[in-house]
């Protein structure tokens, strides 16, 4: 079986102008990537933005006290991350508290026992699986 590299030649065994002409491809390549990454990141904030359309849901989350036009696919997400690491899911419990930045154990807010006891908690729950 062919490893496919033998027909490969190196930039410094190439012309100027066969290296430049290499370059450019993959900048407009590259500047291809860049738009379609972008579009997918306009894309899913687009959706979270939109509201939620089953209403057992909105209605779950309306009674949380949230207000009605506050209510869309971002807060249903983040609705069910606590939701999920108040019933003990430790991966739920550190995406939330990553969202909210403070994942770098840097005290921003007075130091009242939670985090450590969130960091503890979670770690017993790692130990066990």
């Amino acid at each position: 079986m062919a490893d496919g590299t033998k027909n490969l030649v190196p930039f410094n065994q190439r012309s100027k102008d066969e290296a430049r002409e290499c370059g450019r491809a993959g900048g407009i390549a590259s500047g291809a990537a860049r738009r379609r990454k972008r579009s997918l990141k306009q894309a899913a904030d687009l959706y979270l933005s939109l509201p939620v359309t089953d209403r057992r849901v909105w209605n779950k989350i309306a009674r949380d006290g949230v207000e009605p036009e506050d209510i869309d696919n971002q807060m249903a997400m983040i609705v069910g991350l606590t939701e999920a690491a108040v019933q003990g899911d430790a991966r739920c419990a550190k995406v939330l508290v990553d969202l909210l930045g403070d994942s770098t154990g840097e005290e921003s807010t007075p130091d009242d026992g939670f985090m450590d006891a969130l960091r503890e908690e979670a770690g017993q729950i790692w130990q066990e699986d």
